[in-house]
């Protein structure tokens, strides 16, 4: 799945409106939508950092996301010098309270120029050679704890700067921004999707985990075990039936052990 998330309203309607979204009517803490094949969310958040950990913990308590799933927080920014409506992806992220910071893993070819950004607490307009906002650090945080780092990344769209301070935005302006900026968001999703796609294929269950977890009692251990010799046997044995290899095996630690010296005792073609 791709979340999106955003801060205001106004950031979101291009977004949900791209996108084909609906608002999912049974959740009311924070506005989620989605689309009609649920590959795609978007949760406004509201602004600021508090604001911002809650809404990303109650979407994922909500929508159950994996470690495959692709996080995006879209929103403006501010930037000293950056022109109005360009977007940057961030490289790096600060937060001004605790100068903590975190380094977004970017491993594709950006659609767009990436930079710093320093997350602030109230709104300023005492510009740097950075972008600001009030969100990025809390989200990062926050999903860094619940996804695949390399899939987590922030979106800015330069909203003012000190030519044109955050006296001249509006809900109005920032809806074109995004607007204009819709196919530069769709072609980080593209770069992101590949990755995403792959480690899906890492993390998801190989084929017959589950019957093997409700015939035979497994532990933790052991259940991780399982999940890696399956992985291999469809490697190496992928013509094998190994549901009857193992059919007359009493436990769980009998399954594993047939397993791995079958698995040990074949020869490893690479099969096309």
């Amino acid at each position: 799945m791709i979340h999106l998330f955003c801060a205001l309203p106004c950031e979101a309607e291009p977004l949900i409106q791209h996108f084909k979204l609906s608002a999912i009517k049974e959740f009311d803490l924070f506005r989620i939508y989605q689309s009609k094949d649920k590959e795609i969310s978007l949760t406004t958040t509201g602004i600021g950092k508090l604001n911002t950990a809650a809404a990303v913990c109650f979407q994922h308590a909500c929508l159950k996301t994996s470690a495959s799933d692709i996080w995006l927080n879209i929103g403006v920014a501010g930037h000293a010098n950056l022109a109005l409506g360009e977007a940057r992806l961030v490289n790096k992220i600060t937060d001004e309270h605790d100068n903590a910071t975190w380094y977004p893993q970017i491993i594709f070819n950006s659609p767009c120029k990436s930079t710093h950004l320093i997350t602030l607490d109230k709104p300023s307009t005492d510009y740097q050679d950075a972008l600001y906002d009030m969100e990025a650090s809390a989200f990062y945080q926050m999903a860094i704890r619940l996804g695949t780092a390399e899939l987590i990344h922030c979106l800015k769209i330069i909203s003012d700067n000190t030519a044109q301070n955050t006296a001249t935005v509006n809900a109005d302006k920032v809806k074109k921004m995004i607007s204009a900026q819709v196919q530069t968001i769709e072609k980080l999703i593209d770069c992101l999707k590949p990755l995403s796609a792959e480690i899906h294929s890492i993390t998801c269950k190989p084929a017959h985990y589950q019957h093997f977890i409700e015939e035979w009692h497994f532990t933790k251990s052991e259940s991780i075990q399982l999940s890696r010799l399956l992985r291999q046997w469809a490697l190496r044995l992928p013509d094998e039936d190994v549901m009857q290899l193992v059919t007359n095996n009493k436990s769980g630690k009998a399954v594993l052990k047939t397993l791995r010296s079958t698995i040990n005792n074949s020869e490893f073609i690479i099969h096309d």
